[in-house]
């Protein structure tokens, strides 16, 4: 993994963080990443548990994964 990547997976973690449930169009607008580079990087950070998506209809949204 380049370093790029996982600059670009702590900050997509952070805006998750900060501001909570969103989609991932609402996370490239706020990236400037492509909807292709949003959408691996989420599934990078879902593959690690950190993350989890909820579907609503068509549109996934992504939130960080809560410790029980």
């Amino acid at each position: 993994m380049t370093e790029r990547i996982k600059e670009r997976k702590e900050e997509v973690f952070n805006i998750l963080s900060d501001k909570g449930e969103m989609s991932t169009s609402e996370l490239v607008r706020l990236t400037g990443l492509t909807h292709s580079q949003a959408f691996y990087i989420l599934r990078l950070l879902l593959k690690e548990g950190r993350i989890e998506e909820i579907k609503r209809g068509k549109v996934a949204y992504w939130r960080v994964k809560v410790k029980t």
